[in-house]
């Protein structure tokens, strides 16, 4: 049921409330893996979240059945770049250049296809460069199931992307 946690070797980068976090992406692999929180910034991120930890590694390693030919098409839609666009849109790159965001989400969720199942973690581990997201822009794309705190969690938004992917795509 879990895809493969095998994170490139980078940092994490995301903004919630006041606070600035970095975490080594290996960290969220051996959270993933083991449960065990072995990092202080991912560590007030999970407390933060509205989640348990049980639930973010639930809902992070969710494997949800796709076909990439159909995820493709509507990922280069009108509608799938719109969506591309609401998701990236506090993606702030180290260079600070935000012109790559959408094609690399875009790239890093068909990769994540190519075998017929999608995830969270599928994603993460294809993402072609590091991404850096503010919680004050993030765009939750069920927000109708989550509150005000979860909305603001980076990590809600990893576990809620392949299912609002998967969503759109059965709709389009």
């Amino acid at each position: 049921m879990a895809a493969p946690p095998s994170f490139p070797q980078r940092l994490v980068r995301w903004n919630t409330g006041g606070a600035a976090w970095i975490s080594n992406s290996h960290v969220f692999k051996h959270f993933l893996e083991t449960g065990e929180i072995a990092d202080r910034s991912f560590f007030a991120s999970v407390r933060n979240s509205g989640w348990t930890a049980d639930e973010i590694r639930f809902g992070m390693k969710k494997v949800y059945i796709v076909d990439v030919a159909r995820v493709a098409r509507y990922l280069y839609s009108r509608e799938g770049i719109d969506f591309l666009s609401k998701q990236t849109y506090s993606y702030y790159p180290p260079n600070g250049a935000n012109d790559s965001a959408v094609f690399a989400m875009r790239s890093a969720i068909i990769k994540a296809s190519t075998g017929g199942k999608l995830s969270s973690v599928g994603i993460i581990n294809n993402l072609p460069v590091d991404f850096r997201l503010t919680g004050d822009g993030l765009v939750i794309c069920a927000p109708e199931k989550v509150d005000k705190k979860q909305a603001a969690s980076l990590l809600t938004w990893y576990i809620f992307l392949p299912a609002c992917i998967v969503r759109d795509v059965a709709a389009y």
